[in-house]
């Protein structure tokens, strides 16, 4: 039939991000410092610490760690993430929840008026600041005042040097962070002056991860921020834009796991995740995701939109079948994963806050949402014999593939064909 047989080869890339593990008094593992790498082989970032440069550093950072890996970089931990003065003063938003990392704010950041509200403005929305690299000043109070954790260089000062500036930390209540720890003396000496979380290579050295990636629609992202410009708009409104962009839901699935995690609450459609990120903090996203590096056009998405859309749609015309927008979720995510060419278990396991039943249909056990997976790709393949009994229960599957075919060249050519 010629229906399936076309490869997906969606367009993909590698991104990257580094972790270096931050330790306790007690030698457990406290949280991860996120850091930018450019590339797999990368060990150290090179770009600058002010201007544009940091900016989209920072932004490819959050966007990597929080929205490509999402709960499986942290694994419950705490992130700490570099932040640049555009996004401490609100010029650019800081989309993840609080509960998930701590604000560093860079020590190349001059301390204003300006800098003193975006930090109390951060703290108001449920963050907590730590102060990278810390070095007294005479403004440093205004933020000492703010800070819950303040990271010092324990290597380069002379330990006279780091012993004063401990005096000076001790009266504003903050844990102090000793930092670049490269040798038990130097770890016992920092528990000694009264540090209680410490980073450095005796206790890890920073680790580059790389995760395979679509590219994601930076224009559907510029619809979705003009969309939810009209407060009328809904999570359904959302959900509709995002249907035209498999490398967008997958990202947004990965979010929501990411905020999520651990909470018992599970998605089990695109609608269902719009829901539980919200649609303020959705914004939020979608400026950083506008604003990242484009990953390229994505000529053959169609083959995983004209899947999703057939499951949904066989779906909706069974009496008591699955609910069709899950339906339609799993379709997607078939299509992505075989996209990627990662093994089904493996993707699975990047979404833990999969519902059950989409979860298991996933992996290939039978129900109402794999019976229906199975005889779409049954028609996709052109081998009628493998639908076997499922035909007259998934209906006219012929009627279905050739809406689905309409829906999405529509839909691919509302989004402009592509990112």
């Amino acid at each position: 039939m010629g229906r399936g047989s076309k490869t997906l080869t969606l367009e993909r890339s590698l991104v990257h991000v580094g972790r270096q593990p931050i330790i306790d008094g007690d030698g457990r593992l406290y949280g991860y410092e996120l850091l930018f790498r450019g590339a797999a082989a990368a060990t150290v970032s090179h770009t600058p610490e002010t201007g544009s440069g940091a900016d989209a550093a920072t932004t490819a950072t959050i966007l990597s760690a929080f929205s490509e890996f999402g709960s499986q970089l942290l694994a419950g931990r705490l992130g700490f993430v570099n932040l640049t003065r555009a996004f401490l003063v609100g010029e650019l938003p800081v989309p993840f929840p609080p509960q998930s990392a701590v604000l560093e704010v860079l020590e190349s950041i001059a301390i204003d008026d300006e800098v003193v509200a975006g930090a109390k403005q951060r703290i108001a929305e449920g963050h907590r600041l730590a102060l990278d690299d810390f070095v007294w000043s005479e403004n440093s109070p205004a933020l000492l005042e703010l800070a819950d954790i303040v990271k010092l260089d324990v290597l380069e000062p002379s330990w006279d040097e780091v012993l004063e500036t401990v005096a000076h930390c001790k009266p504003y209540g903050v844990r102090l962070l000793a930092e670049r720890v490269e040798d038990e003396a130097t770890l016992k000496r920092a528990r000694d002056a009264g540090f209680e979380l410490f980073q450095g290579y005796l206790l890890g050295r920073p680790q580059t991860l790389s995760m395979e990636r679509l590219g994601p629609g930076q224009a559907v992202a510029l619809r979705l921020l003009a969309r939810m410009a009209d407060p009328q708009t809904t999570a359904g409104d959302v959900e509709s834009v995002l249907r035209t962009d498999p490398a967008l839901s997958l990202r947004l699935l990965r979010i929501a796991n990411a905020a999520h995690s651990g909470l018992g609450r599970r998605v089990s459609s695109i609608k269902d995740a719009v829901v539980m990120v919200g649609l303020a903090r959705l914004r939020a996203w979608m400026v950083l995701i506008a604003l990242g590096p484009s990953g390229g056009t994505r000529e053959e998405i169609n083959q995983a939109l004209i899947r999703a859309r057939t499951c949904e749609l066989a779906a909706g015309r069974l009496a008591n079948g699955p609910r069709p927008d899950s339906a339609f979720t799993i379709g997607l995510l078939h299509g992505i994963a075989q996209a990627l060419g990662l093994p089904i278990e493996e993707f699975v396991a990047g979404l833990p806050a999969l519902a059950d039943d989409l979860r298991a249909a996933l992996s290939g056990d039978p129900g109402p949402l794999r019976t229906v997976l199975d005889a779409v790709l049954a028609y996709e393949r052109g081998d009628l014999t493998d639908l076997g009994d499922t035909t007259a229960a998934v209906g006219d599957l012929s009627n279905a593939y050739l809406e689905a075919l309409a829906w999405t060249s529509g839909t691919v050519a509302g989004a402009g064909g592509g990112s």
